[in-house]
């Protein structure tokens, strides 16, 4: 698929239908964490494969399923497949206190001017939804406000590892158009794009 195609038919999919994915299908997707950006290849970040329809069940119910339920569906249990994107920020302070790095700044840890363990992690987010799609598949990316504490007791997710959020992937439900209420809301490319300077 032309990447300019895969851009064209990416959107947050809320409807899944609950079939189960081909595991190859799962693992070519997971697998784009090996093309993610990575500060200083820190690779700080992880994936969470979970098929389980249990606990695919637990995760919805843990993320408020009144929320996100339409016409009696839940679009997050649906999902035959989720994928928690994290992040380990002490894996890239680890990586800059290694020679080589602080060869370079003097002995310093480098100064960081924005936190690149999310950087990296968000750009490692898309790259899944993107594959998704290019696998002929529907993705959509859904937080919530106490994710650490849910992803932690449902996975066992380490102390240090934060996590974006849960990617869902499946088959396409139906799902109500777009409609022009977004589009309405939609800032012109000028208000997004600046050219030589703001």
């Amino acid at each position: 698929m032309d990447f300019r195609d895969i851009l064209a038919r990416r959107r947050m999919h809320r409807a899944f239908l609950p079939d189960p994915l081909a595991p190859e299908q799962i693992d070519r997707i997971a697998g784009v964490i090996r093309r993610a950006p990575s500060g200083g290849f820190s690779q700080g970040g992880s994936i969470v494969v979970v098929t389980d329809r249990e606990k695919r069940e637990q995760i919805a119910r843990a993320f408020g399923d009144e929320h996100y339920s339409t016409d009696g569906r839940n679009f997050i249990a649906d999902a035959p497949v989720h994928m928690v994107i994290s992040a380990n920020e002490a894996l890239y302070h680890a990586r800059y206190n290694e020679a080589d790095k602080l060869a370079a700044t003097g002995g310093v840890e480098v100064t960081w001017p924005v936190p690149y363990w999310f950087v990296d992690a968000g750009a490692l987010m898309m790259l899944v939804l993107l594959a998704a799609i290019d696998e002929g598949l529907a993705s959509a990316f859904v937080g919530h406000p106490d994710q650490k504490r849910i992803f932690d007791e449902l996975l066992g997710l380490p102390e240090d590892v934060v996590p974006l959020g849960l990617a869902l992937i499946g088959k396409a439900g139906d799902s109500p158009p777009i409609g022009s209420r977004l589009r309405s809301r939609q800032r012109p490319l000028d208000d997004l794009v600046h050219r030589e300077r703001w």
